[in-house]
């Protein structure tokens, strides 16, 4: 055998790649999360953003540019969750399901005093109907199975997260700490700060001092030590604001509870709904992070409760 047919067919070794170092996942998680932080914030107080910078903002469209950041991310969001669905076979319907997620949107931004609201169960309806009229022209009929993606989709992520434009439109409660912001988007970064530092809390302890398996089958990196860790950071992250905005203190205390404590339920739910359909992150737009699904997963439990907490245990009572 020649020198030349040797070389040729010597097999030609593979260099792998080795996974970035838990330390690296945190470092870029954390670099991530800042940048998100601050656009978060822009966007919360975009309102105030756009009154500094054309120095004439109607008052009817209070709230809306917030609306439309909270219903672009639902797009998003659901598209990532048709994206992973269709792994399994499913066609959910992408169109409608955008569709559902803006009226969501706009229902939730005009709530006071909209004539939108009487007519959202009728639209929401129209919408079932018009899927099970579109499933009629596919030619793989799961009707079931579509409709059920479809749906599940846009209410998981549109209807949930929608409560924090509602939250944004609440004119009550806290004191604003800035002369000329609204109460509404002081509650909105009062219920994300608490629930994004519980995350990040439960990650910290976790990591460090994590020994006992919280859900093995669901979430094999979640802990006794961190599910604990994220309730108490929650706990005191709502002590800290609720001083700074007037918030009532035994309310806070009990909100950074519930909220530490849903933020985890709502992070395991998605951790299940991953595993199901067999993906890791729904998405890679926030790098640590995943995608917005994953980013909001806690948010779209931590929303609802804080807002039905307001409206019917806080509000009776002032």
């Amino acid at each position: 055998m020649s020198i030349s047919s040797q070389s040729t067919n010597t097999p030609t070794p593979t260099i792998s790649k080795e996974p970035p170092s838990r330390r690296a996942v945190l470092t870029r998680r954390i670099i991530t999360g800042i940048l998100g932080a601050s656009g978060y914030l822009v966007a919360v107080f975009s309102d105030q953003v756009l009154r500094h910078t054309i120095h004439v903002w109607p008052a009817f469209l209070q709230g809306l540019p917030f609306a439309l950041g909270v219903a672009v991310f639902s797009i998003i969001g659901v598209e990532e969750f048709y994206h992973a669905v269709r792994r399994q076979g499913a066609m959910p319907s992408d169109f409608l399901g955008y569709v559902v997620c803006i009226i969501f949107q706009l229902a939730a931004w005009r709530r006071a005093g909209s004539k939108l609201d009487p007519y959202l169960p009728a639209l929401l309806c129209l919408l079932v109907l018009i899927t099970l009229l579109v499933e009629l022209a596919k030619k793989q009929h799961k009707p079931i199975l579509n409709i059920g993606a479809t749906l599940l989709g846009a209410i998981y992520v549109g209807w949930l997260f929608s409560f924090l434009t509602l939250l944004h439109g609440l004119n009550a409660i806290v004191k604003p700490p800035i002369p000329g912001t609204t109460p509404g988007e002081w509650l909105v970064v009062f219920v994300t700060a608490i629930t994004w530092i519980g995350d990040t809390g439960g990650l910290f302890v976790g990591y460090y001092l994590g020994r006992h398996k919280l859900a093995p089958n669901i979430s094999p990196n979640k802990t006794w030590e961190g599910a604990v860790g994220s309730i108490c950071c929650a706990v005191l992250m709502a002590w800290g604001l609720a001083r700074w905005i007037a918030f009532p203190m035994p309310h806070a205390l009990i909100l950074g509870v519930l909220l530490g404590a849903f933020g985890l339920v709502g992070d395991l739910c998605e951790s299940s709904l991953k595993r199901d359909l067999g993906v890791k992150d729904f998405g890679v737009l926030f790098p640590g992070h995943g995608g917005v699904l994953d980013r909001i997963d806690s948010i779209l439990f931590t929303a609802p409760l804080a807002y039905y907490y307001f409206t019917f245990i806080v509000l009776p009572h002032r």
